[in-house]
């Protein structure tokens, strides 16, 4: 294991080191929320960052953000219009400072209806058929034993039932597979019902960070066969937790349905499902399925903004030359130092952060490419 920097030593133990951090050439804040910070800002990725030059703040939500700094770029993952309104006012003062990614534009993606829109523009994925309920009344009517097949469109049993909202709570990830009628009952409004389809039990995982995509190979939900429908004594309806967080298995399904997709595939999709959004920091849930002919067709299942990077392999030079990247295209302009009692204390948390005496910012040579 490499030696940690005096960065990530002093986040590793809560502040208590009594190493200063180097000066670094840029200082980045980040915000996330409680349950997210573990996985994305890590010792390791600290420990590189600030070998570049790069300062990593955690931003505190409870105070207003203009107070907080001065940072270089904002990275966040905190959901509602207090915060929104806190990233206006900062930009509105300091537009030469990135934001990744707009709250406009992560608000898209944050509806599971909404969400796939933008795959419709695409001509090399599609999208599984889906309905939206939303309210009780319209899921009782399809819950009925004499209910109206015309009211799920084109969807056939079994249907994944998802909640609408996607606001990064345990009750967004409270998924129900649906394995005929009267598995609706029970279920809560609004929610989303999108027909599953067989994909030999594998998802593939796609991290975006900016250009750079990288493919996870991840286990499902295996494929269900048309008894298992039929089986009146089996239940109705099961639910399950996020797919995505399930360990690859490689007893059970054919071998060759885990070869992952062409390198050129994913990053083509990649590319034009991140500008269709919007966004620079996304992962999304792509299965293979086959037509009648045999030949593979790709489905996108669901979009998230800002997943957690510590499941991707090698994520810590990626997210480091991206934002590095971000950095060097920036107006360069002259920036007060920040002052004792700061939050600009290299990987800090927020109280510890306070206690810390920053360094002056100062400028150094532009920092190398990273390497893993």
């Amino acid at each position: 294991m490499a030696e940690q920097s005096p960065a990530a030593a002093a986040w590793s133990s809560g502040g208590s080191s009594s190493v200063r951090p180097r000066a670094a050439a840029y200082t980045i804040g980040y915000a996330m929320l409680p349950n997210k910070h573990d996985t994305f800002i890590q010792p390791s990725f600290i420990d590189l960052a600030a070998e570049h030059g790069i300062r990593l703040v955690a931003v505190d939500a409870s105070r207003p953000l203009l107070e907080q700094g001065p940072f270089d770029l904002v990275v966040h993952k905190l959901y509602g219009q207090p915060w929104r309104a806190q990233l206006e006012a900062f930009s509105a003062l300091h537009p030469d400072v990135p934001i990744i990614d707009p709250p406009a534009a992560i608000e898209r993606i944050l509806d599971r209806f909404t969400m796939l829109d933008v795959v419709s523009g695409l001509d090399s994925v599609a999208v599984p058929r889906q309905v939206i309920v939303h309210d009780a009344g319209a899921l009782l009517q399809l819950a009925a034993d004499d209910g109206d097949d015309a009211d799920l469109g084109d969807l056939r049993f079994p249907l994944i039932a998802k909640p609408v909202e996607v606001d990064g709570s345990a009750a967004s990830h409270n998924l129900c597979l649906v394995y005929r009628r009267e598995g609706l009952r029970g279920l809560r409004a609004p929610l989303v019902l999108q027909e599953f389809v067989n994909h030999g039990g594998v998802l593939f995982k796609v991290y975006v960070v900016g250009d750079h995509a990288t493919c996870v190979t991840r286990s499902s939900l295996p494929d269900v066969p048309q008894d298992r429908l039929q089986d009146l004594a089996a239940d109705a309806a099961v639910p399950f937790a996020n797919i995505s967080l399930l360990a690859p298995t490689t007893a059970v399904g054919d071998e060759s349905a885990k070869v992952p997709p062409p390198q050129e595939f994913v990053d083509k999709v990649a590319r034009e499902l991140r500008r269709a959004v919007g966004l620079h920091l996304i992962n999304f849930d792509l299965i293979r399925t086959r037509d009648s002919q045999g030949d593979a067709k790709y489905l996108v299942l669901d979009i998230n903004y800002c997943p957690g990077y510590s499941k991707m392999p090698g994520f810590e030079p990626v997210l480091t030359e991206f934002f590095l990247e971000m950095l060097r295209s920036r107006p360069v302009l002259e920036r007060p130092a920040p002052g004792n009692g700061s939050a600009a204390s290299a990987g800090l948390g927020v109280d510890e952060a306070r206690k810390a005496e920053a360094e002056p910012t100062s400028v150094i040579p532009e920092p190398r490419q990273v390497q893993a």
